[in-house]
């Protein structure tokens, strides 16, 4: 994989995330981004905290690796911290995951 094969995601707080493009376009917002100013830069800007963006990035893993499962129901439960519930349902919602 070359360095064109990834995005860089940027918290709000300056955190940085570097996650590869397929695992990325599982969110239409970030894989539509990619045709934008990101594309060249190689970096989206995301308007939301590190430890939000960290569990996000964690979630499009963990749909990515278990995506072929999704049919049979047979996936181990993401574990989301209670105290981030409510605005990673707003950040999920915005990035459609």
């Amino acid at each position: 994989m070359s360095s064109e094969d990834f995005v860089t995601l940027v918290s709000a707080d300056n955190h940085r995330f570097i996650i590869s493009k397929e695992v990325a376009s599982i969110s239409s917002v970030l894989k539509n981004t990619q045709g934008f100013e990101e594309s060249k830069t190689g970096k989206i800007n995301l308007d939301m905290d590190g430890d939000i963006l960290e569990c996000v990035v964690e979630y499009l893993y963990y749909h990515y690796k278990y995506r072929e499962q999704a049919e049979t129901g047979n996936i181990p439960e993401f574990n989301i911290p209670t105290h981030l519930a409510l605005e990673l349902l707003v950040k999920a919602d915005y990035l459609d995951i």
